[in-house]
């Protein structure tokens, strides 16, 4: 009876002692404990708390917590993927896709042919994989060494895009995926999207809108320098026209003579624009590591979004309001635009 005793009874402990240490081994695998905005010791706080914090930081320090997140986030939002790896299509694929061109723009269903799910599967992986926990650098593939800025659609001579606005527009659907355009194409001036519509010499396009309303559809973000959403702003790009407008929504097709994405200096003066914000977020694991965990929501108007922008100047805002210039506006808009030219409409 003794024997069989302590048996059950060693054979207890051992269970005991195997449960805790399966519980602790899956704790210690399984923790990764999202934070919710920006990277303060009050928010990291609020998601792992403060004696845990204290724990993974080596410190219960209020300052000293900080400057080790601050060198933390910093790290995790180092970009470690160019854009153009993402899609496994190499450089000139991409920047002709931005341009309005590729076989994304371009194809047509047919049966089983061509079917843009399939043949921009990998945009859905990347997405699903990569997208909001990865930091995706600026596009280049290599094209750099042989032509600098190469993708123009980001650049205004050697500083990219100056206003902090990069703006996607399109004019068409594919798959059969409906059309719905949200603003008017007022005018546009060539000459800044010269290495994406390939025009050399000084040009501009007078749209009109007489009889037809919301030809196109654009939609954009916005970021302030130095900030979280200009860290992850290829990440927006990615999120904005791979997957939702052109994955999810099977949009296609730029305005002619602007780029299919670029620069907001680059894109036509249009009425509307849909407004997509990058959303601040963190995880961080059992040892202490921080990563990125990036999420994106609605943000109404460009404009309307832009005018909120503390660290954006009047100047900057003033301009972002000459290129989306609201609805009922297009046909000022654009008689400005073109007496500003020295031409006059008769």
């Amino acid at each position: 009876m003794f024997k069989l005793s302590t048996a059950i009874l060693f054979s207890s402990i051992f269970s005991v002692k195997s449960s805790l240490r399966g519980f602790d081994e899956k704790e210690h695998r399984n923790l990764n404990t999202d934070v919710n905005g920006a990277c303060t010791v009050s928010n990291f706080n609020a998601a792992v708390g403060s004696t845990k914090l204290a724990t993974l930081l080596g410190t219960s320090n209020a300052a000293q917590q900080q400057t080790i997140l601050d060198t933390k986030c910093a790290a995790a939002l180092e970009p470690s993927v160019d854009l153009v790896t993402t899609i496994e299509k190499g450089p000139q694929f991409l920047k002709n896709y931005l341009d309005g061109g590729s076989t994304w723009n371009d194809n047509t269903k047919e049966g089983t042919n061509y079917v843009l799910s399939q043949d921009a599967a990998i945009v859905n992986s990347v997405y699903n994989s990569q997208a909001s926990n990865t930091i995706f650098g600026a596009p280049d593939g290599g094209s750099s060494v042989h032509y600098p800025r190469y993708f123009s659609n980001f650049y205004k001579g050697d500083q990219e895009c100056r206003l902090g606005v990069i703006q996607c527009c399109y004019t068409d659907a594919r798959d059969g995926k409906l059309f719905s355009g949200n603003t008017d194409m007022c005018a546009l001036d060539m000459t800044g999207a010269a290495k994406s519509n390939h025009i050399k010499a000084m040009s501009m396009t007078y749209y009109d809108t007489t009889g037809s309303t919301n030809q196109a559809y654009c939609s954009s973000f916005a970021y302030e320098k130095d900030s979280f959403g200009d860290a992850v702003k290829y990440n927006s790009l990615f999120h904005m026209a791979m997957k939702t407008n052109l994955y999810d929504n099977g949009l296609v097709k730029n305005i002619p003579g602007a780029p299919l994405c670029g620069c907001l200096e680059q894109m036509p003066i249009v009425t509307n624009s849909r407004c997509v914000k990058a959303v601040e977020g963190y995880k961080i694991d059992n040892s202490g590591k921080i990563s990125v965990s990036i999420s994106w929501q609605n943000c109404g108007d460009m404009a309307t979004y832009y005018d909120t922008l503390d660290n954006r100047t009047d100047t900057e805002k003033f301009f972002v309001k000459e290129k989306i210039v609201g609805t009922g506006q297009c046909d000022a808009a654009a008689d400005s635009f073109m007496n500003d030219r020295m031409y006059i409409k008769l």
